[in-house]
């Protein structure tokens, strides 16, 4: 036994008063307990997925699914994500489990774990993005199915696209139009979205919201939207102006509800996919670069989304628990689209904004016309939105 302690020993074991020793015993384990906690630190960190190399480039699939833990003496309170010496991603947890959207090339990764006295990084890893998938959803996600068979609303209003909005929902049949050679869902059921043009620029929105119990979806920041389309032989492209495809969530933060419209459409006049950006101060469609999307018919079509709440600097920050006040992720930013099973990197991060609503969830898909007297149809089927 140490003198320190064989003396400590004495102390309490002498006839001095208790209250003495109880005073004595208090502030002696404070004194050794901060001494044990100016040893913490953190003195190792590893990343387990991807499988990175120690030299030289890994190729990877972007998003990339990044998970790490670290070693510590303390609790580990926290880590960040740096790519080409960026931050992307940050928490306040123990661990890390992000999907991170990059674009194609080179780029440099490390992870830095801290808690309350020190932190330390992994060595920087080169990795080079070489091709791009939809994310694998965890087992605790949740998941909004079918979402197609459920009732749907038609928006005629002229804040739509104007004065001319004549859209219906007609009957969903799986006769010969549309075929069943590829069709996704066997129970029957889907959406026959139908817009008569009266006027050259005719737009007519069709959508589902879920509003029911939203704080189920408080706290996401990811989503993975799936879907199957058809356009019918009937439809002649000339007449289509675009085909738009949202999927929206209001959600309450710190200082009100904020709406994230992750808006996207294929313009047929250019042929181009658009996305909802920022451009001179206001949002509107943006062109992305990417082309052909004017969609053969007579065929299902697969289109899969991968979209992410992040903060206004594009990075998602998730704090240990979550509440309106401490979910900063109040910007949005599009990650990947899937059509026919080949993707390609979005990107593009855009402001939320804030209309009054209440908390919601939903998709929607609108048509648009390009001439009078056309009739444009749109089937959907198989439609689902998983989140986490």
């Amino acid at each position: 036994m140490s003198t320190t302690f064989i003396s400590l020993f004495s102390y309490f074991h002498s006839s001095r008063p208790i209250s003495y020793r109880a005073k004595f015993l208090a502030v002696t384990i404070l004194v050794l307990s901060s001494s044990v906690l100016a040893l913490a630190e953190v003195s190792a960190v590893s990343i387990q997925s991807p499988n990175l190399l120690a030299s030289g480039t890994t190729n990877l699939v972007s998003p990339i699914h990044l998970q790490a833990t670290a070693e510590d003496t303390a609790t580990v309170t926290g880590y960040v994500v740096y790519i080409d010496n960026v931050n992307v991603f940050r928490n306040f947890s123990p661990s890390v489990d992000a999907w991170i959207a990059l674009p194609p090339g080179n780029h440099t990764l490390y992870v830095k774990a801290w808690d309350s006295h020190s932190n330390m990084a992994t060595q920087t890893y080169q990795i080079n993005v070489v091709a791009f998938a939809p994310p694998t959803p965890p087992v605790h996600a949740h998941r909004l199915l079918n979402i197609d068979n459920g009732t749907w609303t038609v928006d005629n209003d002229p804040g739509v696209g104007g004065q001319c909005n004549h859209g219906s929902i007609g009957m969903f049949s799986s006769n010969a139009d549309p075929n069943t050679n590829n069709l996704p869902a066997s129970d029957g059921k889907g959406q026959h979205f139908v817009l008569t043009s009266g006027c050259r620029y005719d737009d007519s929105l069709f959508y589902r919201k879920f509003s029911k119990d939203p704080s189920r979806y408080a706290g996401h920041t990811n989503f993975l939207w799936d879907f199957w389309f058809y356009i019918p032989n009937s439809t002649n492209s000339s007449t289509i102006q675009a085909m738009e495809h949202d999927m929206f969530q209001a959600l309450q933060l710190s200082d009100g509800v904020h709406e994230f419209m992750f808006g996207s459409q294929c313009n047929y006049i250019s042929n181009q996919w658009q996305l909802w950006l920022p451009s001179a101060g206001n949002l509107t469609w943006v062109n992305t670069g990417i082309s052909p999307c004017r969609f053969s018919t007579g065929a299902w079509h697969h289109a899969t989304y991968f979209l992410q709440r992040v903060t206004s600097s594009g990075y998602q920050e998730i704090p240990n628990n979550f509440s309106p006040a401490t979910d900063l992720n109040s910007s949005l930013r599009f990650g990947t689209l899937t059509i026919d099973g080949q993707t390609v990197y979005l990107g593009g991060v855009a402001w939320s904004t804030k209309p009054g609503w209440s908390p919601v969830i939903g998709v929607q898909h609108q048509l648009d016309s390009s001439v009078a007297g056309a009739i444009i149809e749109e089937y959907v089927d198989g439609e689902s939105l998983t989140s986490w």
